[in-house]
């Protein structure tokens, strides 16, 4: 499914085999949560996308893993802005330093939020993970 809607709107991306099921496994038990389901699911289809620009539309599992370890855990970013704890960063703004993320409190919640390095913003950008795919594709994603 979700190689076929990236498809619809780039023949440039780039796709990366499939994450393993422990692999997906070892990053819950690391991060001490799940995964979002439709995450979870575009990950089993490839462990990540890169953009025709070279971006990363999705980080690789690892990439998931290490990002969110850092930023949840790297001293100096514990000093400059709010926790991390309750973001789970999937994907970073084409250049910006900007990340994209799901919420995870509440549990289920779809939305996908874009933190402002800059201003330690966090503002929703998109309903869901579909969306948010669709508006980077088509350049409407907003920053």
């Amino acid at each position: 499914m979700w190689r076929e809607l990236i498809d619809e709107h780039t023949r440039e991306a780039r796709f990366a085999p499939p994450a393993a099921e422990r692999e997906l496994q070892r990053v819950e038990e690391s991060l001490g949560h799940l995964l979002p389901d439709d995450l979870a699911e575009l990950l089993g289809e490839t462990d990540g996308v890169v953009d025709a620009n070279g971006y990363n539309l999705i980080f690789s599992a690892e990439q998931l893993l290490q990002g969110n370890l850092e930023m949840r855990t790297y001293p100096a970013l514990k000093r400059l802005y709010m926790a991390f704890d309750q973001l789970l960063f999937f994907s970073d703004a084409p250049g910006d330093g900007n990340l994209f993320a799901y919420a995870l409190v509440p549990e289920g919640r779809p939305d996908i939020f874009v933190w402002d390095h800059r201003t330690d913003n966090r503002r929703c950008v998109a309903p869901s993970l579909e969306h948010f795919v669709k508006a980077w594709l088509t350049g409407r994603v907003q920053l």
